[in-house]
Parts: C-alpha cells; structure tokens; sequence
C-alpha cells in the first residue's frame, strides 16, 4: 500500500503520520483528536481504528485519563466509544475534498453574514467541543449531529442554492448523513430537529454572491517535503 503524499485534512506535505491500514496520512495536529507526538509501533487512524474495542491507544487519551485519575474536575459527557464515533464522524468531514470551506469560522470580512448568521457553527469548533476538557463538551451525540447539521444549514441559509459554496454543503451533508447511518446504525438522528441558526430578523438582507471558493491544489503544495515514519519506511524494504 502506498501512502498518499499530503495531508488527508490540510492537504499540504510534511512531516506526516501514516496510517498501516489505509493510505491517508495527518499531521499531529491535523488528525481527529490531536496526537501529542509521533508513536513508535504501528499505528492507525480513527478512519480505521475500532471504536468499540480500539486496536490502539492515542497519547492524547493517555493524557486524558491520566487526568481523571489524578482526579482533576473534567465534565461529564460522551461515553469513550460515542467519543470515537463521533471524532470518527468529524474526521471523515474534515478529510472529505469539498470540506475546506468549513474547517474554520467564515470571516469576519464576509459581507452580512454575522447579520444573517446568528448561530455560526464550523468543524473547528465541533473539534473543540469533543475535547473532555472544553466546558462545552458534548453530552450526548445527538448535540453533536446537531451542531454538523446547524454548521450545513447555515451555509444553505447565506448562499445561493445555485452557488458552488451551497451545491458544496448539500453534498457535503449527504456524505455526513451516509457515515452517520454507518457509525450509528441502531440510533436515529434527524436533521429536521436541528433549530433554526438565525432569526428572520434579515431577510431583506441578500445573501452571499455566487462567486467560487479557492479550492485547494494539491500540485501547488508539492513543494512540502513529506517525511515518513522510520519503523513504516524500514518494514517496507524488506517487501
């Protein structure tokens, strides 16, 4: 198996972290949840690792439960397998092509739409709330359906239906739907009892121009060089 050359989620090269069971590769800080550093055996990423009886431990878990032990106020929330699920969930948006207009908070700059968006809601912020340690960590994983939902129906809310940004969104929700079906597939969720991101206090206000999002190149970042885990790159010379 050949490992793919850029970063499954920024999509720029460097010094990156295979996965031994399929091809994509992060950076540390790039992955769903963030490792610490880079591990010494094998290794695979939440896209493949078990959620319910998990073939490897991530550092930042050891972290984690180093912490409760120790007996530091951490709130309660997602139990360890919804956790994995739902970083599983997040991961699979975030390295999904059409997914980088949605990784962080649309610009201040962007004409009207903290007027029309009154609830704004992106992967970065969803990232955050799985951390055990946020304040606002989810408690259940219908508030974390919820919030992808509400980060969709905002962009359908500010673009047009015929815009690039807006066609990006429905697929984009079609994919989560798909995977959220397969993750969870004795638990029913519904996008219609997500509640509504703003209020109509702007309609009058028009939204966003048709105008194309920059999509990444991956040939523009061919420049990055990528580097390799060493126990991967050693095992593979004897095949």
């Amino acid at each position: 198996m050949e490992n793919e050359d850029f970063c499954a989620v920024c999509l720029i090269g460097g010094e990156l972290l295979c996965c031994d069971r399929c091809p994509k590769v992060y950076h540390l800080s790039c992955h769903v949840p963030t490792l610490l550093s880079f591990p010494t055996g094998d290794w695979v990423c939440s896209l493949c690792r078990d959620v319910q009886q998990p073939e490897v431990e991530y550092d930042c878990e050891n972290t984690r439960l180093s912490a409760e032990l120790k007996g530091k106020a951490l709130p309660y929330g997602l139990s360890a397998s919804d956790l994995r699920k739902c970083e599983k969930l997040t991961l699979l948006v975030f390295s999904h092509a059409l997914s980088t207009p949605f990784h962080e908070p649309v610009s201040p700059l962007a004409r009207h739409y903290y007027q029309i968006i009154k609830r704004p809601m992106d992967l970065s912020v969803i990232r955050g709330k799985l951390n055990k340690s946020s304040h606002m960590h989810y408690f259940s994983p219908e508030e974390f359906v919820a919030d992808v939902f509400l980060m969709f129906r905002n962009c359908a809310k500010f673009n047009y239906p015929d815009s690039e940004m807006a066609q990006a969104g429905c697929s984009l929700e079609a994919f989560f739907s798909s995977c959220l079906r397969e993750v969870f597939p004795s638990q029913a969720f519904s996008s219609a009892g997500v509640e509504e991101s703003d209020s109509d206090e702007y309609e009058g206000v028009e939204p966003g121009p048709v105008k194309g999002f920059p999509w990444p190149d991956r040939r523009e970042q061919s420049h990055r060089k990528r580097k390799r885990r060493h126990s991967l790159t050693s095992r593979r010379q004897h095949f």
